[in-house]
């Protein structure tokens, strides 16, 4: 079957980033212990509330100012929170190439904030026909609904669908799903992956 939509994932595939270096920076912000730090974010459903989009940009600054001790503005506090990505090269240029010749759409677990901050920075969300992001669905990878929003956007069958993903269990959901996965390993890895399937 064909391949007619590619979806990309954002986060470690189009835009990188390193939780130990966002950890870092958020300790010395808060003039904390990284470790301190990480109970607070990752503790709980803390993560899963902000990408389901149940806890607002505002929340966030929030909890840091309350539970962290953080000082800073709203505004000051988005630019902590958003400013780690660095743009992936390589990823980059298949999506544009992709692009030109078939559907192409984002499908990532993020956050306001962050879109926002995408948007204005970088030149690939210009480049789709669409995203599904968990924060306006509602829904969260690996969730088999979210693969199933992708392709009701998408309209396209399942064995006509491509994602892109840098995590095995993203990878595992949308195969799950019925759609051709590919773990995310590099450009040249992702360009081999992509020409097997006639891309």
């Amino acid at each position: 079957m064909a391949i007619k939509a590619v979806f990309f994932d954002i986060g470690n595939v189009l835009l990188r980033y390193s939780n130990k270096r966002i950890l870092r920076k958020f300790a010395w912000a808060v003039g904390r212990h990284p470790v301190t730090v990480a109970r607070h974010i990752w503790r709980g459903r803390l993560v899963d509330r902000i990408e389901r989009g149940e806890v607002s940009g505002a929340e966030i600054h929030g909890l840091f100012v309350s539970e962290l001790g953080y000082k800073g503005d709203f505004a000051r506090f988005k630019r902590l929170w958003c400013d780690h990505f660095t743009l992936d090269p390589g990823s980059f240029a298949i999506l544009k190439r992709l692009s030109r010749r078939m559907p192409t759409y984002l499908l990532s677990n993020t956050n306001a904030l962050h879109i926002e901050h995408i948007r204005e920075r970088y030149a690939f969300p210009s480049l789709v026909r669409g995203a599904i992001l968990s924060h306006e669905l509602r829904l969260r990878k690996p969730q088999r609904e979210i693969y199933e929003a992708a392709l009701a956007l998408s309209g396209t069958a399942p064995g006509e669908t491509v994602f892109i993903d840098d995590l095995e269990e993203n990878c595992a959901g949308a195969r799950k799903a019925g759609l051709h996965a590919i773990r995310y390993r590099g450009a040249k890895d992702l360009k081999r992956r992509l020409a097997a399937l006639g891309l």
